[in-house]
């Protein structure tokens, strides 16, 4: 029976009442009414039961029964004993009470409308008891009809403003019509009435607690301690816990301010456990089930969510099933985790459990979430799967009631959002870009917008298009994470070393646990360390005399980390062979030098010594690099004792010094072209001059695989041709190929790929015609953990030179490991 109900029989007195006698059965009579009155229902019921039997014309017991059987939520005796008054023609004799039992019984089996007619007659009976015009209200808000119970409460109150009955009836049929806010209105007028009342306080707690409002509830509780035993304070406890849980969720200045929260939470789930635990009742063991899964929300929250797996998988192997609104805390949890498999399915099981229509925000969360648990997988199907249904599902406009027009919504620009991130995950950048573009055109004062766009130019390598971008988008929200993030990255690309520190300091007290400042700040731990390179290549077959018959050569160079920002310094040693037919040459070198990195600008100098048989000499080189914008760079370099002499020269005791310059024209990651101009001067008084055009253009991508066609013109003429070494008078190379890029494998920083090359051309020589060039090359890279990059090729080459086909197949390799 519902309490507001229960309680106002409770205050009736019983129907008539005994005579005034001093007989002693009456005496009995009256004693037993009163412990039914004080909660003792069982014996009451028993002796009334025997009294009906065995004198069915005994009008009060039979009356009294139905009454105390009300008191006890025994709704079937009601209902049978009514019957039975019914039969006798006694139902309409009895008084208001045992009507308000019938018609309370029949509540309480969900008997709606024969419920509403018993209340309905008794209102027609005895007008004057507030009984069954309450009940009535109850009825109509259980029964699902609750614009009419809310009117119907509201025309009580607005007769009697000052009863805490109508107050508390109307305050139920709003709880019930999901207005909780007007419930608590009148819960509170009720309970400012009658603050001693039993059933105004539990109503107002519980209408604290719709609303809300669990703090509160749980002091207004505390000061009624006699009303609420263990289980209900422990239920408050918990109510006020998950409520700081949700606060802990809700977006922060800082992530400290966040982490304060959630550690007030855990700190009153640590509290309540032991007490929870130790509970041998069922309700007890539901609140103790209850509060571990509440704390996964804590866990994560304060992003331990190592914690939140563990319990989860303690709570699953203990056979305990958690809920779906737990369930996007523990697969957020696992994608932290780079647990990508274990999130996808988590977060299907909360897609499936949120139908459309049905909280789209909740759904939309998981939607997302199952995109990125499948791309981190690099499945990236279901992934792109996930990311339609989502932008499907959402309107991009919204009806708001109250409001006169149509309001963006701001679900529909999440999904754009994850759609655009899909799109640059996948490497479409020219599709990310068209995306993200049209959206910061539609809402150009939109920070995070703008900060994905600067993360798009980053990925197509404009650094400086994605500062301008996050400066516009600094002055809308300057100490936004994700624009002090991108700045970081951009200001790392820009080798503006110091606004990359101030950034990634600034982003790691602020946000420690977050993935994106972690990330920044592992990117900037990186820069920051010794970097050492090794080059190489082996001659593994050929027949030409020209490169010389088992050449083989390698190089290493070891830079020191970062020097005031600016500067490294680094050493380094090589050293290549070759057997020609005048002999077998050994050259061996070693340089040490720095270098200058600072916006656009870059600036090398070394020193060296060069060996190949005739004595140590001195060499040295200067190199500077600058960027005139995003897309232009211009170089140069000149060296004394080139490493890049022939090595047939060296054997003949000739070295060359060299001059390079350059002009790089990069349209984005897949499109660069550069134009090299080189002359050098050998010892032996031959001038040469080389350049010419090489290029890469991006044809196919896919997440997985990648298609560009290369260009390489190269020209050359020598003043000489009478040297010991190859110096045609002037030739030509054209060579287009192919290149296939294959990631075999893939997992956050770790990747291997392999590379199918192939090209066919021609090479043309002064005097000796043209011949076909012919290529094929097959190689593999490994990447890991951002310091290790390492990579073979092998290739296999068939030209003319001076007219002579030769052939040649080797290997290149390259390794870099940071330290």
């Amino acid at each position: 029976m519902p309490a507001g109900l229960a309680a106002g029989l409770a205050a009736a007195l019983c129907c008539m009442p005994a005579p005034a006698q001093a007989d002693a059965e009456y005496a009995e009579y009256d004693a037993l009414i009163q412990r039914a009155r004080a909660g003792d229902y069982g014996s009451a019921l028993a002796a009334l039961r025997e009294r009906v039997a065995s004198a069915p014309s005994d009008r009060r017991a039979a009356f009294d029964r139905i009454i105390i059987a009300g008191w006890a939520g025994r709704s079937d005796e009601v209902l049978a004993a009514y019957s039975e008054l019914e039969q006798a023609g006694a139902a309409r004799t009895a008084p208001p009470q045992v009507l308000a039992a019938a018609a309370g019984a029949l509540r309480d089996q969900k008997r709606w409308d024969e419920a509403l007619a018993r209340y309905r007659e008794g209102r027609r009976r005895f007008p004057a008891e507030p009984v069954f015009v309450l009940g009535e209200v109850g009825v109509l808000a259980d029964s699902g009809q609750a614009a009419q119970a809310v009117a119907a409460g509201q025309a009580l109150v607005r007769r009697q403003p000052d009863d805490v009955d109508s107050r508390l009836a109307l305050a139920y049929a709003q709880a019930r019509a999901g207005e909780p806010y007007e419930a608590l209105f009148e819960a509170d007028q009720a309970y400012t009435r009658a603050p001693t009342r039993a059933d105004a306080v539990r109503a107002y707690v519980a209408a604290l607690q719709r609303a809300g409002l669990p703090d509160a509830a749980l002091r207004v509780a505390g000061e009624h301690p006699a009303l609420f035993d263990t289980a209900a304070r422990q239920a408050l406890e918990l109510d006020a816990a998950a409520e700081l849980v949700r606060l802990a969720d809700m977006p922060t200045r800082m992530e400290a301010e966040r982490f304060a929260v959630a550690d007030r939470a855990l700190a009153r789930y640590d509290a309540l456990l032991p007490a929870l635990k130790d509970a041998k009742d069922g309700l007890g063991e539901a609140l103790y089930r209850r509060a571990r899964i509440d704390r996964l929300g804590a866990l994560h929250a304060r992003l331990r969510m190592q914690d939140v797996v563990d319990s989860y998988e303690a709570l699953r192997a203990e056979g305990v099933a958690v809920p779906v609104y737990a369930l996007g805390d523990v697969a957020s949890a696992y994608l932290y985790l780079r647990h990508p498999e274990q999130a996808a399915e988590l977060f299907r099981q909360v897609r499936a459990a949120y139908p459309p229509g049905l909280d789209p925000e909740t759904r939309l969360k998981a939607q997302t979430g199952l995109y990125y648990a499948n791309a981190e997988a690099e499945a990236f199907d279901p992934a792109g799967e996930a990311v339609s249904e989502a932008r499907a599902e959402q309107p991009q406009w919204r009806w708001v009631r109250g409001q006169p027009t149509r309001q963006p919504n701001d679900l529909w620009l999440s999904a754009e959002q994850t759609a655009t991130r899909a799109r640059l995950q996948a490497d479409d950048t020219p599709q990310a870009q068209q995306r993200t573009e049209d959206l910061v055109r539609n809402a150009p004062g939109h920070s995070g917008l703008r900060a994905g766009l600067a993360n798009v130019y980053l990925a197509r390598g404009w650094p400086r298009a994605a500062e301008q971008e996050l400066k516009a988008a600094e002055t809308l929200a300057p100490r936004a994470l994700a624009v002090e993030v991108q700045q970081g990255h951009a200001a790392l690309d820009l080798q503006e070393w110091r606004q990359a520190e101030m950034l990634r300091d600034d982003t790691l007290a602020r946000f420690p646990e977050d993935l994106t400042a972690r990330r920044l700040a592992r990117e900037w731990a990186v820069h920051n360390k010794a970097e050492l390179r090794i080059e190489g290549y082996r001659g593994l077959a050929n027949d030409s005399p020209v490169v010389g018959d088992g050449n083989f050569g390698i190089e290493s160079v070891l830079y020191t980390p970062p020097i005031d920002y600016d500067w490294r310094a680094f050493g380094g040693v090589g050293y290549a062979t070759g057997r020609f037919d005048e002999g077998r040459v050994d050259y061996r070198w070693a340089r040490a030098g720095v270098q200058r990195r600072v916006r656009d600008l870059t600036l090398e100098a070394e020193l060296s010594t060069h060996g190949y048989g005739y004595g140590a000499r001195q060499g040295g080189r200067v190199a500077v690099d600058y960027d005139l914008d995003d897309r232009w760079r211009i170089g140069a370099s000149a060296a004394m004792r080139s490493t890049a002499t022939p090595l047939r020269a060296l054997l003949n005791g000739v070295y060359a010094n060299n001059v390079q310059v350059y002009g790089r024209w990069r349209a984005s990651e897949a499109s660069e072209w550069m134009l090299t101009v080189a002359p050098s001067h050998f010892s032996d008084g031959n001038d040469r001059l080389e350049g010419g055009i090489a290029g890469v253009q991006r044809i196919y991508t896919a997440p997985h695989l990648k298609a560009d066609l290369l260009v390489d013109l190269w020209s050359s003429r020598n003043s000489r041709t009478d040297v010991p070494y190859y110096s045609p008078r002037a030739d030509l190379t054209v060579l287009p190929s192919a290149r296939l890029t294959h990631t075999l494998y893939r997992r956050y920083e770790t990747a291997w790929e392999q590379q199918f090359l192939a090209g066919a051309g021609t090479y043309s020589q002064q005097r000796f015609g043209t011949g076909a060039i012919l290529l094929l090359g097959y190689g593999q890279r490994y990447r890991t953990n951002d310091v290790f990059d390492v990579g073979a090729t092998v290739t296999a080459t068939s030209r003319p030179y001076d007219g002579q086909r030769e052939r040649e197949l080797r290997i290149v390799f390259d390794l870099t490991y940071r330290f």
